[in-house]
């Protein structure tokens, strides 16, 4: 370990070498006076040192990105692992194949920014970037789970762009009326299923084809994300569920656009499912009902998504 000059054409000039943690290493430049060569060369084992002192675990993006997809695919529904490859060829039409390392949040924000300016050329909300944010998010916080990647998440911080809101259509008595005279029996036992409980359809659907019954209470499953396990909600038993009720199958054939349908047939604008539900939070809102026993009523996980729909109602209840 040292430095040695070298007698050149313009003079004599400066050069270092040596071994450092069982590693050769040579100087890249030439040095005009040998101080500066000790000096580069001190700054090369620092750096060398310092690195060896906090390793840290190189990987490429697009390496991260098949090992993420290759999860997702085991883990998650094909829609979700679909939308996942699109946005993460966004990222690395933008970025490049670089290592994990070298992505700033600079570059995330510039990437957003552009995707956020084309959805509003396009007249589009900016859901899709939302998820698209979320996404790209997930992934290098998987990645510094996984790989151990001695980084800081370059999306973190950047803030979700905004949605907006607006207030989610209610259909009325009239509108109500209308819509039920429409439809079959069996379909009006669903219909008023959802509307009491404020279920989500493919719960109610569940229900009808495997009703189970606990006194006063009715049992509802869902689930909470794609590809998790099924659970339990109990909720007051709805007066058109006897308590030897024994299922309606027949209530839940192609039921996805009956409503719609049934509404635009009688002229109005269309609604569905869902927009039951929407009404039956804001009738137990207006009717003094706690946003806790709202949230727990709907089957929510946390209560900010509650107070969602309680703005969207138009309700700003504690």
């Amino acid at each position: 370990m040292g430095v040695y000059s070298r007698k050149l054409s313009k003079g004599v000039r400066w050069l270092f070498r040596g071994q450092y943690l069982s590693n050769k290493y040579c100087s890249k430049c030439i040095y005009l006076t040998k101080q500066e060569a000790k000096k580069a060369e001190r700054e090369y084992i620092s750096r060398v040192d310092k690195e060896a002192r906090n390793p840290t675990n190189c990987i490429m993006l697009l390496s991260l990105m098949n090992d993420r997809l290759d999860e997702l695919q085991a883990k998650r529904s094909v829609q979700y692992y679909k939308d996942t490859k699109r946005y993460f060829k966004q990222l690395l039409d933008y970025i490049g194949d670089v290592e994990v390392s070298q992505i700033t949040k600079k570059q995330l924000h510039e990437l957003f920014a552009r995707e956020a300016k084309r959805l509003a050329d396009k007249g589009s909300t900016n859901h899709k970037l939302r998820e698209m944010q979320r996404i790209i998010h997930a992934l290098f916080e998987w990645g510094i789970k996984i790989h151990d990647l001695d980084i800081r998440n370059p999306a973190h911080g950047l803030g979700l762009y905004p949605i907006e809101q607006k207030l989610k259509h209610i259909p009325t008595d009239a509108e109500i009326e209308e819509v039920y005279g429409k439809l079959t029996p069996a379909r009006k036992v669903l219909f008023d299923f959802v509307q009491e409980t404020g279920c989500r359809i493919n719960e109610a659907v569940r229900f009808f084809n495997n009703p189970e019954i606990a006194g006063e209470q009715v049992v509802l499953w869902t689930r909470k994300a794609k590809n998790s396990t099924l659970t339990p909600r109990f909720v007051p038993r709805p007066a058109c569920i006897t308590a030897d009720f024994k299922g309606l199958a027949e209530a839940c054939g192609d039921y996805q656009h009956s409503l719609g349908n049934a509404a635009r047939s009688c002229g109005q604008k269309p609604w569905a499912w869902h927009n039951l539900r929407h009404r039956r939070a804001s009738i137990w809102a207006n009717s003094g009902m706690s946003t806790l026993e709202i949230m727990q009523r709907l089957g929510h996980s946390n209560i900010s998504t509650t107070m969602g729909y309680l703005r969207l109602l138009g309700f700003t209840r504690a």
